[in-house]
């Protein structure tokens, strides 16, 4: 059942992630600049991984959300199964291992 469930969700965030184009792989734009400042973070940016959850999920959540328009992410603070199935696109998206954890590098990659 467990990967039924991870199947249909990873579907539902496939059907509603931005393509390539969408990902910001060059200079952020005034548009991407206006959208960082609606996730402002002062935290630091740990590994974060299913399971996790707090601030840095938080912030996590809100980034795919509202500059990346994962809009089926919940910002809830805990990094859940829809999260990790949008980090992984995300991460094929800008040519990383899609393995669903936030490292150092993909953090790189999200942040203009």
């Amino acid at each position: 059942m467990p990967h039924k469930l991870a199947a249909l969700i990873g579907a539902a965030v496939l059907a509603a992630a931005p393509t390539a184009a969408h990902a910001h792989t060059t200079a952020p734009s005034a548009k991407a600049t206006t959208e960082w400042r609606l996730c402002m973070y002062l935290g630091g940016h740990p590994t974060l991984k299913a399971g996790d959850s707090g601030e840095p999920v938080r912030h996590l959540q809100c980034v795919l959300n509202e500059v990346y328009r994962y809009q089926t992410v919940p910002v809830t603070g805990s990094f859940e199964v829809i999260t990790e199935v949008s980090v992984k696109h995300l991460q094929q998206q800008f040519g990383l291992p899609a393995t669903g954890v936030v490292d150092a590098t993909t953090w790189t990659a999200l942040h203009p």
